[in-house]
């Protein structure tokens, strides 16, 4: 009797659980402190259902849309901060429930790198298989982007390993592939405000960094900074003060600084959405109103599976841009080099690069990553799909 008792409490508790996912509200809050969109409700067909594919996106799509997500997750933080922080003279060190440490340091929340061989050598030869695939007039640069914890000067840049050796062990992997090295230019200004305080991103000066990077590859000037419209917005608490769960940490409220090096073109994007494809516009910078919270998304209105971006260049030049969230800061700039841009997110993106080439001429293309995407066999499994 008590068994049966027990499996009936169980399947009640699972009931309630779907009841919860498909009555509460999608919790929009969650997709903002993630710095990512949620899982839609994967398409239902045959291949996908025999395949096993809709079974493995419909589990993402649950675990995304939980009912009170932000809340939950909120919680794990706080039991996680009781159970996995180690406290010295110099801060803390936080263990995440997904594997991630977080180092917390000077009024910095920084990410611990952790070199992943295994995933790195898969994300050397999709990158090479790439290169295998281009018209012979279009050329492709990667532009690997370390951390902040690299340049910091206490003793958590011993607990991390080295992104320098990780950025040169791919960099020396690669063939017909031109490496981008934006790490010099921001260790030489590691102490300017090139990074945030309490997010994962660089901060648009540091993004400058890399744009003249780029740009000094393809053998073009960047346009100086200094003449190029500036602005401002306050109150950004970003992605990893969220995860930390750390309320001291309010007080190191960071601040986005963003630059205009012409027109705030406006941005045609798409996304696929429950199986169909939706066009809509965004911006190059999607400035909140007076009041409202500010959040990386600022740049280019977040992230899309794909956007495209017409200037007034007028040079005939196309780039296509692959990308995580790191570009977003960078792409704005780019703007005044091209007459077409393409951005592609691999994580979301529904067609192939492969098509793509077919379909139109592309000068130039940029793979912008940080460092810790090397680490995620997912990112190089789409990589590798999308392909």
């Amino acid at each position: 009797m008590y068994k049966k008792i027990t499996a009936g409490a169980f399947v009640l508790s699972l009931i309630l659980f779907f009841v919860l996912v498909f009555l509460c509200p999608t919790d929009e809050r969650a997709s903002v402190q993630e710095n990512r969109p949620l899982k839609e409700m994967p398409a239902l067909t045959l291949t996908t259902l025999f395949s096993g594919e809709f079974g493995e996106e419909f589990e993402e799509y649950l675990s995304d849309n939980v009912g009170y997500r932000s809340r939950f997750t909120a919680l794990g933080a706080k039991i996680e901060k009781l159970r996995g922080i180690v406290s010295n003279q110099d801060g803390q060190i936080i263990d995440l429930a997904n594997g991630t440490q977080l180092a917390l340091h000077d009024g910095k929340i920084m990410e611990i790198f952790r070199q992943n061989s295994s995933v790195q050598t898969a994300y050397t030869a999709v990158l090479n298989s790439y290169a295998d695939i281009l018209p012979a007039d279009t050329n492709m640069y990667l532009m690997l982007v370390p951390t902040q914890i690299e340049f910091d000067q206490s003793s958590y840049r011993t607990v991390s390993d080295s992104q320098k050796e990780t950025i040169d062990s791919i960099y020396g992997a690669l063939s017909g592939i031109a490496c981008v090295n934006v790490y010099d230019r921001l260790a030489a200004n590691s102490d300017a405000y090139i990074y945030f305080r309490t997010d994962h991103h660089w901060t648009q000066r540091g993004a400058y960094l890399g744009y003249a990077a780029l740009m000094e590859a393809v053998g073009e000037q960047a346009i100086p900074l200094s003449s190029m419209a500036a602005d401002r917005r306050g109150g950004f608490l970003g992605y990893l003060y969220n995860q930390a769960n750390v309320s001291e940490y309010a007080k190191f409220v960071d601040e986005i600084e963003f630059f205009c090096p012409g027109e705030n073109y406006a941005v045609r994007a798409r996304a696929l959405e429950n199986g169909e494809f939706v066009d809509y516009t965004a911006k190059l910078y999607s400035v909140p109103a007076e009041g409202a919270p500010t959040v990386y998304a600022l740049f280019m209105g977040g992230d899309h599976a794909f956007a495209e971006i017409n200037t007034a260049v007028g040079n005939g030049k196309t780039a296509l841009v692959l990308k995580d969230s790191y570009a977003n800061a960078l792409i704005p700039l780019l703007t005044s080099h091209y007459e077409t841009i393409l951005v592609l997110d691999p994580r979301s993106y529904y067609g192939t690069v492969s098509d793509l080439l077919a379909e139109r001429r592309i000068d130039d293309i940029f793979v912008i990553n940080y460092t810790m995407t090397t680490t995620f066999s997912d990112f190089v499994a789409n990589l590798e799909r999308i392909r």
